[in-house]
């Protein structure tokens, strides 16, 4: 499929902003915007036998997505050009003159729009997100310094990767927990998937191919994020479709794919939040440590509630000197808050009653994949503790859930309990909790 292009030199009206739509005008273009076609290029209908993940056209996302890829690579040049980002973000100024009114706007402006719409971000009549990108945009069109211009260009990135973060997740929230309908194309569904896929490829995967090469970030057992995530689109894509019934989704697999999609995409953030901070401390890099600071706005509701205190810490040391960055401490500040996570995990199911449920199963994924995430501070700070073995004992927990095996279950919990403890003790957790929140 060809992408849409900009042109490299800015249009002289590219830096007046664009007015807000109207939410009711908004959401109704967002229904055309993220549903997409339902034909191929051909115009034929895309038979059953052909649908795969991805394969559902999707003009609308592919062309933001492209943008977003034009502003990224902009960035990365020695003197970003405001005028240009500015250019392949707002695009056309609307037109509300004729009986079918014109958005304007790029595809990538839209889909922030109708993220910001869909979910509530409306504060003082204004759209979060796209306020803040156009903020942004103002400041570095207006700063005569260059840190200061690309500082405010990393925000308007930021903000793009939490939208992304927001809508992956919202989007297949949904989908996890759809009901059975008999009248319902399943078509509908795997276009949603389709988005939320779409949009996670070109906005969060990048950074999850960069946590898996960087050095110091390389999984001590084995973990590919990129694979591990694609299975989990690829086997919540099939799930959406039941064994039984077309109609009626497999929740065993949509439920337990959501959850791996969301939790190793917060440890691909992790695991880029202590690089960047370690880049930062080791060249003086305020822009690196800028980075490292939006993405922890993805992460902060996960920290919050679990190591409150360390949320404005993390967020003050990156935002002031450089030689004063810690990333061992930001690292196990982030991992105080997953560990507890994961004990959640270790038993609820025991403790709920739901071995034998995909409630029971997705929760046994998601405590294995918190614990992936602190697993390099277990390797560390646990004495005889074994990753492979602990994560084995994941895995028949797993399949205890399958088997809706009470006795496996009983056995495998306290293996998985004893080693989450153990490295709340080393982190200096006064008790082994999975959900008391640290005091200040």
């Amino acid at each position: 499929m060809k992408h849409p292009t900009s042109p490299r030199t800015p249009s002289p009206s590219s830096a007046r902003r664009a007015p807000l739509p109207s939410l009711a005008l908004l959401l109704g273009a967002a229904l055309f915007a993220c549903t997409g076609e339902t034909e191929d290029e051909g115009g034929d209908d895309v038979g059953d036998d052909e649908v795969s993940l991805g394969s559902t056209p999707l003009a609308n996302c592919e062309a933001a997505m492209f943008t977003y890829e034009q502003i990224v690579a902009e960035l990365a040049l020695p003197n970003p050009d405001p005028e240009y980002i500015i250019d392949l973000y707002r695009g056309d100024a609307p037109d509300f003159s004729d009986e079918s009114p014109v958005l304007g706007g790029t595809a990538l402006q839209r889909w922030v729009r109708e993220v910001d719409a869909r979910l509530g971000r409306v504060e003082t009549g204004l759209l979060v997100d796209d306020a803040a990108i156009e903020a942004a945009l103002d400041l570095a069109v207006a700063s005569e310094d260059s840190l200061e211009r690309r500082m405010a260009l990393l925000e308007i990135i930021g903000t793009m990767r939490l939208v992304a973060s927001l809508d992956t997740r919202e989007r297949l929230a949904s989908l996890s927990e759809v009901l059975p309908d008999p009248d319902r194309d399943p078509a509908v569904l795997r276009a949603d998937w389709d988005q939320a896929y779409c949009v996670w490829t070109g906005v969060l995967g990048p950074l999850s191919t960069q946590a898996t090469a960087d050095e110091g970030a390389v999984e001590p057992t084995g973990v590919d994020w990129d694979a591990q995530i694609l299975e989990a689109f690829e086997d919540g894509y099939a799930g959406l479709e039941g064994p039984e019934e077309a109609w009626a989704p497999d929740d065993w697999v949509t439920k337990a794919a959501k959850q791996k999609v969301e939790k190793s995409t917060f440890a691909v953030i992790d695991r880029r939040i202590v690089a960047l901070a370690q880049d930062a401390l080791d060249g003086g890099d305020e822009a690196a440590a800028h980075e490292a600071l939006g993405l922890f706005d993805i992460l902060e509701d996960r920290i919050n509630e679990r190591n409150t205190p360390a949320v404005e810490g993390i967020r003050e040391m990156l935002a002031g000197d450089t030689a004063a960055i810690d990333p061992a401490w930001i690292e196990e500040q982030m991992a105080i808050a997953f560990v507890k996570r994961a004990r959640k995990y270790c038993d609820e199911a025991l403790d709920e009653g739901s071995i034998g449920t995909p409630d029971g199963y997705k929760g046994a994924w998601e405590g294995t994949i918190y614990s992936q995430v602190v697993l390099p501070l277990m390797i560390e700070y646990v004495d005889g503790f074994d990753a492979e073995t602990y994560l084995q004992a994941w895995a028949d927990y797993r399949a205890a859930m399958i088997a809706d095996d009470s006795e496996a279950a009983l056995e495998i919990s306290p293996q998985l309990i004893e080693a989450n403890c153990a490295l709340q003790d080393a982190l200096g957790i006064a008790e082994c909790t999975a959900d008391q929140d640290e005091s200040a």
